[in-house]
């Protein structure tokens, strides 16, 4: 029997060939992982080291603290924190950290083992032998050091800036990359170009994106040069299924592109799109989004509600309430039967947005929300039987509003 005596524990540790995960699990208590291969034991403590926790240095310099090298403890010494405290396994994560991001990578902590200092800092414990320097083809002429983006620093390849952690950078240069960016491959071969590899490329001018057919005035983007195809990075990857309040059923990618109509919105689209396979549906992936009732429509007293199948009701006018133009009745749409009222989805999300109503705004709009956009506080009497209003209160604006024939200059409608 081979024996190892090792700072951190009190007993001799034996050493084991191959550790077997079926016939025991045991976590290392160096850095929490599951222990396999190679290990030392103190089988009397439940005490457990892998081989590469065995055989670490006592003592490293480290970057982020570069005026004393730093030991290695045999407990965290932190007061009240216990190892297994500090030490988290991914397996019994707490609920609070479930939306936390890694401070590094800025992936969810809970995907792999992780450390917590503290109830803010949090990293992988994979994200802790980063490399300390990365030379990048995007910054040839410097190194890039792994360091915290103190002045907030956008990322110059996804164009972003991370509210806080850690990232590649070339100070003097003011160069930052994120670490999951310095990980992106920089050639890719991707199913909606098939014919040749696609190349990463920073400040690619006024790019039409082949995926979502949109314009960029500037971006990073894999490209291929021959085909003068590209596509952006932030959109190189679209989730593979989508759940929506819109529709009972997942959407799933279908990457090839051919022209179709959406079925939420009825109108075209000829870039990827989602598609229910059992309901035969075929939409854009913006459209998954939408509600499928919008409440207290500000053109309409009542609730509207999204339908795929519009035949079911018995609506004797398809000319929508709001452009005038004719409804495809072969494709969705919001309307209410009751009222014989149907409207594009389009349309009638644009003035759904434009008025502003929210649900938790019930009680201070009152009357407001029940039955209109605007409630009438003066009228006048023209004649016997015709009546105008003089004052509105209106939703879209803090005071009354007065009726006037008397409008000078050129003035716009703020509502159309």
């Amino acid at each position: 029997m081979e024996l190892h005596h090792h700072f951190s524990h009190q007993h001799p540790l034996e050493f084991i060939e191959e550790h077997n995960l079926k016939s025991e699990k045991a976590n290392c208590s160096g850095c929490g992982e599951l222990v396999s291969g190679p290990s030392y034991s103190c089988t009397e403590c439940e005490f457990y080291l892998d081989k590469k926790c065995s055989e670490a240095s006592s003592e490293i310099n480290h970057p982020f603290h570069p005026n004393h090298s730093l030991k290695l403890l045999a407990s965290p010494p932190y007061i009240g924190v216990s190892q297994k405290d500090l030490l988290v396994s991914s397996e019994n994560g707490s609920e609070e950290l479930e939306e936390t991001e890694c401070f590094a990578c800025r992936k969810p902590l809970l995907d792999s083992p992780y450390i917590s200092f503290d109830s803010r800092f949090h990293l992988h414990k994979k994200c802790l032998d980063l490399p300390i320097e990365v030379n990048h083809l995007f910054h040839s002429q410097h190194p890039l050091v792994l360091q915290f983006n103190s002045q907030r620093l956008p990322c110059q390849i996804c164009k972003t800036t991370q509210p806080r952690g850690l990232v590649y950078c070339c100070s003097p240069c003011e160069f930052t990359l994120h670490i999951a960016c310095v990980e992106r491959p920089t050639r890719i071969n991707h199913p909606c170009h098939r014919h040749h590899p696609l190349i990463l490329q920073l400040n690619l001018k006024s790019l039409l994106c082949q995926i979502y057919r949109k314009t960029q005035a500037l971006s990073p983007a894999y490209y291929c040069s021959a085909c003068k195809f590209g596509l952006h990075v932030k959109c190189v990857s679209p989730k593979p299924s989508i759940k929506g309040e819109i529709h009972e059923h997942p959407f799933t990618l279908f990457w090839r592109q051919v022209p179709f109509i959406c079925d939420v919105c009825g109108t075209r689209g000829d870039c990827i799109s989602y598609i229910c396979s059992p309901c035969g549906l075929i939409v854009h992936e913006s459209c998954i989004s939408l509600q499928p009732i919008i409440k207290r429509f500000p053109r309409h007293g009542h609730s509207i509600s999204h339908t795929f199948i519009l035949g079911k009701y018995e609506i004797k006018s398809w000319k929508c309430k709001i452009c005038h133009e004719e409804v495809n009745s072969e494709h969705g749409c919001y309307c209410c039967s009751d009222c014989n009222y149907v409207v594009h989805a389009n349309c009638a999300i644009k003035a759904y947005r434009w008025y502003k109503i929210l649900d938790d705004g019930i009680e201070e709009t009152g009357e407001l929300l029940n039955n209109s956009a605007f409630v009438v506080i003066k009228e006048t009497r023209l004649g016997e039987n015709d009546v105008i209003p003089t004052e509105i209160k209106h939703l879209n604006h803090p005071h009354n509003l007065i009726f006037s024939n008397d409008v000078k200059d050129d003035k716009y409608c703020d509502g159309c």
